[in-house]
Parts: structure tokens; sequence; C-alpha cells
């Protein structure tokens, strides 16, 4: 009736968050080349708008399959998907940091 019985979730340690972090990002950067190599945009959009555009469903699958890093909010979410995406070295480095300040500031500093 109250919930008192409910299993609650468990936090992870720091070594195992840690861990679950590196796979995710690991993940999400064979994720980002697989996007990069296939799906063709047009060359003149903007790497804010790609990066968009990935993160629409590559967050239902943050969700699904990493859930306890989205416990504290979005913003690990979009930190693993920006380092990805950095480590990926599909762009230079001054690329990806001006498209992540482009999206912070079209979404109010979100992400």
């Amino acid at each position: 009736m109250f919930g008192f019985f409910k299993k609650r979730d468990q936090f992870l340690s720091g070594e195992e968050l840690s861990r679950l972090s590196q796979a995710a990002c690991a993940e999400v950067r064979e994720k980002w080349l697989h996007f990069h190599n296939t799906v063709h945009l047009k060359a003149e959009l903007p790497l804010a708008q790609k990066i968009d555009l990935f993160a629409q469903p590559l967050s239902q699958f943050f969700q699904q399959k990493y859930p306890q890093l989205l416990l504290g909010g979005s913003e690990l979410f979009w930190l693993t998907t920006f380092t990805a995406i950095l480590e990926s070295g599909t762009h230079p480095k001054d690329e990806v940091n001006a498209a992540v300040a482009q999206l912070r500031h079209e979404n109010g500093g979100k992400r």
C-alpha cells in the first residue's frame, strides 16, 4: 500500500560508476562512428544539428542500458555523448566544442 517493502534502486560505488561510465562512453563512441559513416546528411548541416539528430534515438538506448547513470539527471548523458564524439576523432576538438556551445545556447544551458 505505501511501498515500504518496495525494492529501492541501489546506488553504485565510485568504482562501479566509473566502470559503467567508461563502458557507456565506448559504446556511444562506436554508435557515433557508425552514425557518422553510414548516415549521409547534407555537408552544410552544422555539427550541432548532427549531434542533436544522433542524440534523439541514443537517449532511449541510454535509458534502457544505463539507467543508473541517469539517476542524477541528463548531464551525464550529454557529457558521455560529447566525450564519445570528441574521442572518435571524426571532428576537430574546436568544432566539437563549438557544437557543444551551440547546443547549450539553443537549449538554455541544459546540455
